[in-house]
């Protein structure tokens, strides 16, 4: 893919995701997503803010999770595996705003 959007933690949801793609993006991913409450509560899930969201417009998807368990972060891939075509792994990031986010 030639335009390719990086993970960013708090810009990288779904509208902007789309309103790239409308300047030309192919490749796009996902808000860094915290595996533990998503791979272990549906509510948590469903909640839009807590970084995974899509509609059928938006492929191909990068799935960003981060994580320190393999377990749990194949728990949470598997909840998104019909919906993206990659899952992309974040074991470390040094942003403040993802320590500040617990990630």
């Amino acid at each position: 893919h030639r335009h390719v959007m990086a993970p960013m933690v708090g810009g990288s949801e779904l509208p902007f995701r789309m309103l790239a793609r409308g300047f030309g993006t192919q490749l796009c991913y996902t808000p860094m997503i915290y595996s533990g409450p998503f791979s272990e509560d549906a509510a948590y899930r469903a909640a839009p803010e807590n970084g995974f969201q899509t509609c059928p417009e938006d492929r191909p998807l990068v799935a960003h999770f981060c994580g320190n368990d393999p377990e749990v972060l194949l728990g949470a891939a598997r909840h998104v595996a019909d919906r993206v075509d990659a899952i992309d792994l974040n074991l470390g990031c040094p942003q403040r705003v993802a320590h500040a986010g617990h990630f």
